[in-house]
């Protein structure tokens, strides 16, 4: 991507040598306008995000705003879109039967083992092989930011997850330190997923200005956009 809205977006190496996938993360001042310049004549599928483990398929481009947390699809000149200012994006892909996904994975969701539904509704709808899945994990807040309490990690205990994701406090009674990319890095493998397929991204949007954070500024916090989509592939790429 050489646009100028390149410069405030991040990726992944391995994704980007995919010809046909175009997927980022936006800074906090990428907008709608920067994606439609990274994909011009893309139609922008958003959901209304709601902490669930709702999973919609996107089976036309004119689809409206569906409610729920992931979205998925294996049409070409589409781009789903999610957004975040803390939680984790996660973007997964399947270049064999080229189809996309992406997951708005907070707490919440993460407790609801959205990303391990995701990856069977993936099997289930499109054929995907769990083990041909490829993982992309953008920024969200880190381990030493991200402070719970004694709710969540019952909630992860009742719910039968791992609890390698959440740490206690160092310092605070009854507190724990959660570990997104850590809990969901843990459905996946459950799920089939090669951890050679995983990429990560390190960035923490509460440690950094340049990156939304609703820790960090509460109600006045943007949402920033994470984005995959298909290119239609001609016939000699195929």
């Amino acid at each position: 991507m050489t646009s100028p809205a390149a410069d405030r977006l991040l990726t992944v190496p391995r994704w980007d040598r995919i010809p046909f996938l175009l997927h980022g993360f936006g800074l906090a001042d990428w907008t709608a306008r920067d994606l439609a310049s990274v994909g011009p004549g893309f139609t922008v599928v958003p959901t209304q995000q709601v902490h669930s483990d709702r999973i919609h398929f996107v089976d036309r481009p004119d689809e409206a705003a569906p409610v729920g947390d992931a979205l998925a699809t294996d049409l070409s000149g589409v781009f789903l879109v999610i957004r975040t200012a803390d939680c984790l994006p996660i973007l997964l892909a399947d270049e064999k039967r080229r189809v996309v996904a992406a997951l708005h994975c907070g707490w919440r969701g993460t407790a609801l083992r959205l990303a391990e539904k995701a990856a069977a509704a993936l099997r289930a709808r499109y054929g995907t092989e769990p083990s041909d899945l490829l993982a992309a994990f953008g920024p969200c807040i880190r381990k030493s930011c991200y402070e719970v309490g004694e709710d969540v990690r019952r909630r992860f205990e009742d719910e039968g997850l791992k609890l390698d994701g959440l740490t206690p406090h160092p310092s605070r009674p009854d507190k724990y330190l959660l570990d997104l990319q850590a809990a969901n890095r843990s459905q996946l493998l459950r799920a089939g997923l090669d951890p050679g397929n995983m990429n990560f991204l390190g960035e923490c949007p509460h440690c950094r200005p340049d990156m939304s954070s609703y820790r960090r500024e509460g109600k006045a916090a943007g949402r920033m956009l994470a984005f995959v989509g298909l290119r239609a592939v001609s016939s000699h790429q195929s």
